[in-house]
């Protein structure tokens, strides 16, 4: 049997936006890397990845995070947000790699809310602590 005629598993992207630049983006890399290590699956069996957005600014792709629809939000700190419209649809907050606030938006649901979810646990217990500004 060929490599090239095996069934590829389907799989859901949650698409992460965070700061790249910030100290504590390199815990969240090797979360990352952790994360697609322990093979993640959904209850339906398709396999989770995550990806972050990338940008030279995050502020401004902070400013375009409504028309963006991330599937979670990871900021520095509570007050990078901008857009006190977009912050009543975020939610609560968990603290990951040392207390950043990160979300699950109300916009994200079904299996990418489900992926966005399982990612976030892991974050809050895997990522090591780094001090938030």
């Amino acid at each position: 049997m060929c490599l090239s005629c095996q069934k590829t598993e389907p799989l859901l992207v949650v698409h992460v936006m965070r700061d790249t630049s910030k100290p504590f983006a390199s815990k969240l890399r090797q979360s990352d890397m952790q994360f697609g290590l322990t093979k993640p699956h959904l209850r339906n069996g398709k396999g989770v990845i995550a990806a972050t957005f990338e940008a030279t600014s995050f502020p401004q792709l902070l400013a375009k995070v409504d028309q963006l629809a991330p599937d979670l939000l990871i900021l520095d700190k509570q007050g990078d947000l901008p857009d006190q419209g977009v912050m009543g649809r975020l939610g609560a907050s968990r603290p990951v790699c040392g207390g950043h606030p990160a979300y699950v938006p109300d916009w994200v649901s079904g299996e990418e809310r489900e992926a966005a979810t399982m990612y976030l646990d892991f974050l809050t217990t895997h990522c090591e602590s780094t001090p938030a500004h």
